[in-house]
């Protein structure tokens, strides 16, 4: 994932004025129903999430590939969608 916007100069702190960026956020419902889990997974490079199917088992696998950086996971993990989001 690659932020795109317009030019801006400076940022006053008021908000609003940010000129692009990205919010990796996961959310995914578990073998359980009304069970989810999710997943914030920010870089200061590059990053490319990466979704495999398997129709076979019916599992997926995620997988991120970065170019290094910085790195900032959180998990949340057993919820209904709203605990999930008030968590994160």
């Amino acid at each position: 994932m690659w932020a795109n916007g317009r030019d801006n100069m400076y940022d006053d702190g008021a908000g609003g004025k940010q000129s692009y960026g990205v919010h990796p956020f996961l959310l995914v419902q578990s073998a359980s129903k009304g069970d989810f889990f999710g997943m914030f997974f920010r870089n200061s490079n590059a990053q490319s999430p990466v979704v495999r199917f398997n129709k076979t088992s019916g599992n997926a696998t995620l997988c991120y590939i970065t170019t290094g950086g910085n790195l900032e996971v959180s998990f949340f993990f057993h919820g209904s969608v709203k605990k999930i989001i008030q968590a994160y």
